[in-house]
Protein backbone atom coordinates (compact mmCIF):
# COMPACT_ATOMS: atom_id res chain seq x y z
CA UNK A 1 0.00 0.00 0.00
CA UNK A 2 1.69 3.02 -1.04
CA UNK A 3 2.01 5.62 1.92
CA UNK A 4 -1.06 8.38 0.60
CA UNK A 5 -3.58 5.62 0.52
CA UNK A 6 -2.17 4.79 4.42
CA UNK A 7 -2.59 8.71 5.02
CA UNK A 8 -6.36 8.70 2.75
CA UNK A 9 -7.39 5.83 5.41
CA UNK A 10 -6.37 7.35 8.29
CA UNK A 11 -8.58 10.25 7.52
CA UNK A 12 -11.12 8.83 6.57
CA UNK A 13 -11.37 7.06 9.88
CA UNK A 14 -10.77 9.90 12.03
CA UNK A 15 -12.03 12.67 9.73
CA UNK A 16 -9.30 16.01 9.47
CA UNK A 17 -6.08 15.23 11.08
CA UNK A 18 -2.69 16.94 12.21
CA UNK A 19 0.13 16.21 10.65
CA UNK A 20 1.58 15.03 14.05
CA UNK A 21 -1.42 12.37 14.61
CA UNK A 22 -1.36 11.33 11.12
CA UNK A 23 2.40 10.69 11.69
CA UNK A 24 1.90 8.63 15.18
CA UNK A 25 -0.76 6.88 14.04
CA UNK A 26 1.64 5.46 10.70
CA UNK A 27 4.30 4.65 13.41
CA UNK A 28 1.49 2.73 15.61
CA UNK A 29 0.78 0.57 12.56
CA UNK A 30 4.63 0.19 11.45
CA UNK A 31 5.62 -0.89 15.23
CA UNK A 32 2.50 -3.67 14.84
CA UNK A 33 4.07 -4.87 11.50
CA UNK A 34 7.72 -4.10 12.45
CA UNK A 35 8.56 -3.56 8.79
CA UNK A 36 10.69 0.18 9.37
CA UNK A 37 13.62 0.39 11.33
CA UNK A 38 13.47 4.20 11.62
CA UNK A 39 9.88 6.09 12.42
CA UNK A 40 7.97 7.80 9.75
CA UNK A 41 8.76 11.64 10.90
CA UNK A 42 6.24 14.68 10.45
CA UNK A 43 8.43 15.81 7.84
CA UNK A 44 8.16 12.70 5.02
CA UNK A 45 4.02 12.93 6.27
CA UNK A 46 4.52 16.53 4.70
CA UNK A 47 6.27 15.61 1.52
CA UNK A 48 3.78 12.91 0.82
CA UNK A 49 0.73 15.40 0.93
CA UNK A 50 2.37 18.08 -1.00
CA UNK A 51 3.05 15.64 -3.56
CA UNK A 52 -0.66 14.63 -3.88
CA UNK A 53 -2.04 18.03 -3.43
CA UNK A 54 -4.67 17.23 -6.03
CA UNK A 55 -6.22 14.67 -2.97
CA UNK A 56 -5.54 16.31 -0.04
CA UNK A 57 -6.25 19.87 1.11
CA UNK A 58 -4.09 21.92 4.62
CA UNK A 59 -5.77 24.52 6.56
CA UNK A 60 -3.60 25.13 9.48
CA UNK A 61 -1.40 21.76 9.36
CA UNK A 62 -4.75 19.88 9.42
CA UNK A 63 -5.58 17.30 6.32
CA UNK A 64 -8.51 16.93 4.63
CA UNK A 65 -9.31 15.00 1.84
CA UNK A 66 -10.36 17.82 -1.04
CA UNK A 67 -13.96 17.73 -1.40
CA UNK A 68 -14.54 17.27 -5.04
CA UNK A 69 -11.92 13.99 -4.26
CA UNK A 70 -13.94 12.49 -1.48
CA UNK A 71 -15.68 9.37 -3.12
CA UNK A 72 -19.59 8.92 -2.22
CA UNK A 73 -20.61 7.08 -5.06
CA UNK A 74 -19.62 5.79 -8.62
CA UNK A 75 -22.48 4.74 -11.31
CA UNK A 76 -21.13 2.11 -13.91
CA UNK A 77 -22.89 0.86 -16.87
CA UNK A 78 -21.74 -1.13 -19.93
CA UNK A 79 -23.34 -2.98 -22.77
CA UNK A 80 -23.88 -3.45 -26.72
CA UNK A 81 -26.68 -5.23 -28.47
CA UNK A 82 -27.39 -8.01 -28.24
CA UNK A 83 -25.29 -8.69 -25.41
CA UNK A 84 -25.64 -8.53 -21.82
CA UNK A 85 -25.79 -5.00 -20.17
CA UNK A 86 -24.09 -4.33 -16.89
CA UNK A 87 -24.58 -1.66 -14.29
CA UNK A 88 -23.02 -1.41 -10.95
CA UNK A 89 -23.96 1.30 -7.86
CA UNK A 90 -21.40 1.55 -5.23
CA UNK A 91 -21.99 3.40 -2.13
CA UNK A 92 -18.83 4.11 -0.85
CA UNK A 93 -20.01 6.06 2.32
CA UNK A 94 -21.80 2.24 3.20
CA UNK A 95 -19.22 0.36 2.00
CA UNK A 96 -21.52 -1.34 -0.44
CA UNK A 97 -22.60 -2.04 -4.07
CA UNK A 98 -25.47 -3.04 -6.19
CA UNK A 99 -24.87 -5.25 -9.15
CA UNK A 100 -27.64 -5.65 -12.00
CA UNK A 101 -27.47 -7.25 -15.20
CA UNK A 102 -29.89 -8.18 -18.24
CA UNK A 103 -29.99 -9.42 -21.42
CA UNK A 104 -32.18 -9.29 -24.29
CA UNK A 105 -31.07 -12.36 -26.21
CA UNK A 106 -34.26 -13.71 -27.86
CA UNK A 107 -32.53 -17.27 -28.56
CA UNK A 108 -32.49 -18.14 -24.47
CA UNK A 109 -34.72 -16.35 -22.58
CA UNK A 110 -34.04 -19.10 -19.31
CA UNK A 111 -32.94 -17.50 -16.25
CA UNK A 112 -29.47 -18.19 -15.52
CA UNK A 113 -28.59 -18.40 -11.99
CA UNK A 114 -25.00 -18.41 -10.85
CA UNK A 115 -22.51 -18.35 -7.97
CA UNK A 116 -20.25 -15.28 -7.91
CA UNK A 117 -17.37 -13.83 -5.82
CA UNK A 118 -17.48 -10.27 -4.75
CA UNK A 119 -14.52 -8.06 -4.21
CA UNK A 120 -13.68 -5.75 -1.39
CA UNK A 121 -15.57 -2.23 -2.38
CA UNK A 122 -12.41 -0.18 0.08
CA UNK A 123 -9.97 -1.78 -2.64
CA UNK A 124 -11.98 -0.68 -5.12
CA UNK A 125 -12.29 2.70 -4.00
CA UNK A 126 -8.85 3.11 -3.93
CA UNK A 127 -7.87 1.49 -7.40
CA UNK A 128 -10.40 4.17 -8.66
CA UNK A 129 -8.53 6.96 -6.66
CA UNK A 130 -5.13 5.25 -8.39
CA UNK A 131 -6.95 5.72 -12.12
CA UNK A 132 -8.49 9.24 -11.07
CA UNK A 133 -10.91 8.91 -13.60
CA UNK A 134 -12.37 12.56 -12.54
CA UNK A 135 -9.78 13.57 -15.38
CA UNK A 136 -11.48 11.10 -17.77
CA UNK A 137 -12.79 13.29 -20.82
CA UNK A 138 -16.80 13.96 -21.17
CA UNK A 139 -17.32 11.85 -23.98
CA UNK A 140 -15.50 9.35 -25.86
CA UNK A 141 -17.07 8.79 -29.36
CA UNK A 142 -14.47 7.46 -32.72
CA UNK A 143 -14.62 10.22 -35.64
CA UNK A 144 -16.27 7.41 -37.71
CA UNK A 145 -20.21 6.24 -38.06
CA UNK A 146 -21.12 3.21 -35.36
CA UNK A 147 -24.26 1.37 -35.76
CA UNK A 148 -23.66 -1.01 -32.84
CA UNK A 149 -21.26 -0.98 -30.77
CA UNK A 150 -19.78 -0.86 -26.82
CA UNK A 151 -21.84 1.82 -24.97
CA UNK A 152 -21.24 2.52 -21.22
CA UNK A 153 -21.31 5.55 -19.21
CA UNK A 154 -19.59 6.71 -15.34
CA UNK A 155 -20.86 8.68 -13.07
CA UNK A 156 -18.59 8.86 -9.61
CA UNK A 157 -20.30 11.29 -6.91
CA UNK A 158 -17.94 13.14 -4.67
CA UNK A 159 -18.88 15.73 -1.81
CA UNK A 160 -17.70 18.53 -3.71
CA UNK A 161 -18.34 17.89 -7.59
CA UNK A 162 -20.03 14.97 -10.04
CA UNK A 163 -17.46 13.92 -12.82
CA UNK A 164 -19.70 12.13 -15.46
CA UNK A 165 -17.80 10.59 -18.97
CA UNK A 166 -19.45 8.41 -21.57
CA UNK A 167 -18.89 6.39 -24.72
CA UNK A 168 -19.53 4.48 -27.76
CA UNK A 169 -16.89 2.16 -29.21
CA UNK A 170 -14.07 4.21 -27.50
CA UNK A 171 -12.82 4.74 -23.81
CA UNK A 172 -10.27 6.60 -21.57
CA UNK A 173 -6.87 5.05 -21.89
CA UNK A 174 -7.45 3.39 -18.37
CA UNK A 175 -9.94 2.02 -19.31
CA UNK A 176 -8.85 -1.53 -19.11
CA UNK A 177 -7.51 -1.05 -15.20
CA UNK A 178 -10.96 0.51 -14.61
CA UNK A 179 -12.73 -2.45 -16.09
CA UNK A 180 -10.58 -4.94 -14.07
CA UNK A 181 -11.32 -3.04 -10.77
CA UNK A 182 -14.99 -3.54 -11.86
CA UNK A 183 -14.81 -6.90 -12.75
CA UNK A 184 -12.49 -7.71 -9.08
CA UNK A 185 -15.35 -6.18 -7.36
CA UNK A 186 -18.15 -7.79 -8.75
CA UNK A 187 -17.22 -10.90 -9.88
CA UNK A 188 -18.01 -10.83 -13.71
CA UNK A 189 -16.36 -9.40 -16.18
CA UNK A 190 -17.14 -6.01 -17.00
CA UNK A 191 -16.87 -5.69 -20.97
Amino acid sequence: MNMYEIILDIIEKNGPVSFHSICEEMNEMEKMKNARKNPIQVSHVKSVVSRKKDLFSVEDNIVSIREEKELLALVAMIGCYPGPTYKIHVDFAQNRFFFFEWNIDCVSPERKERTIYIGDVEQFKKEIIRLKIWNWERDYQLNSLVLDGTSWSVKLKTKGKVYESEGLQSFPKNWAKFSKAVSQLIGVKFE
